[in-house]
């Protein structure tokens, strides 16, 4: 909601991967489609050109608390104070996440920074955050407490924001580097990870 709440101008349009799927006569397990969102110039230039609907503040929370109903995962670029696009995808049919969830501890290459913290005196042991977790990373524990397989989390909040009883916070992982803030800083940080490169 930070970017909602940061951006005047905000558009919305078709999910290219659940469309695509649609087309093809796929399920689409209750997955929303008009629901990817572009902030600043960039929705500006979506919605005047490529079709996009422009949105208000309130309509796009509105989007976003539906997304979060379906149970999709919300992906940007990885920054932290400059993004021009949120996808709402799901395990199904994103390209990215598709092949992330080919990996044997998807945790390990693609992660949030964030893992999910359990109130075992809220928790009902519903099981709903286990159904709905796309990594397949949670298993009910001895204490009928969901227990996380690290290796396998990747940190999307699909299981908190599906908890009917609110018993699971996101929380930062202790150790994990802190996204750039900037695309400059990100295309810095890319520079000096690569091969060959002094860090």
């Amino acid at each position: 909601m930070t970017y909602i709440d940061k951006y005047d101008a905000i558009g919305v349009g078709a999910c290219y991967c659940r469309q695509a799927a649609g087309l093809r006569g796929e399920e689409l397990h209750g997955m929303p489609v008009g629901v990817c969102m572009w902030f600043g110039e960039i929705a500006e230039n979506i919605t005047e050109r490529l079709g996009g609907k422009r949105v208000s503040k309130d309509e796009a929370r509105e989007i976003v608390e539906r997304c979060e109903q379906a149970g999709v995962i919300h992906m940007s670029r990885n920054t932290t104070d400059e993004i021009d696009f949120m996808c709402n995808c799901d395990r199904w049919h994103c390209e990215v996440v598709g092949q992330v969830l080919k990996q044997p501890r998807p945790g390990l290459v693609f992660n949030s920074g964030f893992e999910p913290a359990f109130d075992a005196e809220r928790c009902v042991a519903c099981e709903t955050c286990i159904e709905r977790c796309p990594p397949e990373a949670l298993t009910m524990g001895e204490a009928n407490v969901p227990v996380v397989d690290i290796d396998r989390c990747f940190g999307c909040g699909v299981c908190a924001t599906g908890c009917p009883e609110g018993a699971i916070a996101m929380e930062a992982k202790a150790g994990f580097p802190a996204p750039p803030k900037t695309v400059k800083e990100l295309v810095t940080a890319l520079k000096s990870s690569a091969p060959g490169q002094n860090g």
